[in-house]
């Protein structure tokens, strides 16, 4: 099967807790039995996170001495097609250094034969940071293009630091939404969108739970079945107009072709892959976000008026 590799960036400063919350996102994707594999770009001659990560079961790959977006282009091009070859995963995952620059990242994962972009995630250490004063370019470029911003170290920071924090981010990034890890731990229904490998898991299910809490902060999840067909830029637009604490939209729809599609949504981006070898016969939706089940009824009926019969 020819199919790309569903890949995510995770930028952010030294110490903002990447790998972490990369590590425990692992544990996740690995309990539902999916094969990673992370790739790790350090500035410096040596990495001690990869190696920890490689004890426990986990494919890796250092790029060493260079910056991934610039002068390891060739090498990470190389290490791309070497993994994939050699161990055939479901998922990649990047952590960048933090001197990458994430736009450039987003290209040269979507200029790959065998990527698949699967969004750039912008980790932040709401302890610590203190806005954009004396930030470089780059810097800023980790807070402006990025599809998703996770405040890291929440559980160490008081209310009015979270609230300048968000003010900081939001003088260079309104679109983004903004999610929090507790002790570097998030869903990775949250992070990644929906792989083919998910789909048949999910196919195979005889039920599909209705709703359900991922986390102690109300991040709820509801799905729709909508019948009929879409149009491709109308869905896109009535996708991108859902509420703000609507965080990631998936699942599959017939586009007005007559063919399934898998979809991912995550801030106001919304990808579609075709579908390969799978039966459907009806749509699927699902929607994560905070508080979402408010908001259930109006996406539906929002679905319903845009539906082709």
């Amino acid at each position: 099967m020819n199919t790309k590799v569903p890949t995510t960036v995770f930028s952010g400063f030294l110490g903002s807790g990447k790998t972490t919350i990369i590590s425990n996102l692992i544990d996740d994707l690995q309990s539902q039995n999916q094969q990673v594999v992370y790739i790790k770009n350090e500035i410096g001659s040596a990495d001690v996170d990869t190696k920890i990560l490689k004890g426990r079961g986990i494919e890796t790959k250092e790029l060493l001495n260079g910056c991934i977006c610039c002068t390891l282009v060739g090498p990470f091009a190389n290490a791309v097609n070497e993994l994939i070859e050699d161990f055939n995963p479901d998922r990649i995952i990047i952590e960048a250094s933090g001197a990458a620059d994430p736009s450039a990242l987003a290209l040269m994962i979507s200029s790959h034969p065998k990527l698949e972009r699967d969004g750039i995630i912008g980790i932040i250490d709401v302890v610590n940071f203190q806005g954009y004063k004396d930030l470089s370019i780059t810097a800023q470029n980790q807070t402006k293009f990025t599809d998703l911003l996770v405040f890291n170290k929440v559980e160490l920071a008081d209310d009015d630091q979270k609230r300048a924090v968000v003010g900081y981010v939001r003088e260079l990034n309104t679109h983004s939404p903004i999610i929090e890890a507790h002790n570097g731990k998030i869903s990775s229904e949250l992070i990644f969108g929906l792989s083919q490998t998910e789909l048949n898991s999910i196919l195979e299910k005889t039920t599909i739970i209705k709703s359900d809490h991922i986390n102690k902060d109300e991040i709820q999840t509801f799905n729709l079945k909508p019948a009929g067909k879409f149009d491709q830029k109308t869905l896109e637009k009535t996708l991108s107009e859902c509420p703000k604490n609507i965080f990631r939209i998936k699942g599959f729809v017939k586009l007005n072709n007559d063919i399934y599609y898998l979809f991912n949504t995550v801030g106001k981006r919304t990808d579609f892959k075709l579908i390969e070898d799978a039966n459907i016969s009806e749509n699927l939706f699902i929607f994560i976000g905070f508080l979402a089940h408010e908001h259930e009824a109006e996406i539906k009926v929002a679905l319903e008026k845009i539906a082709i019969f």
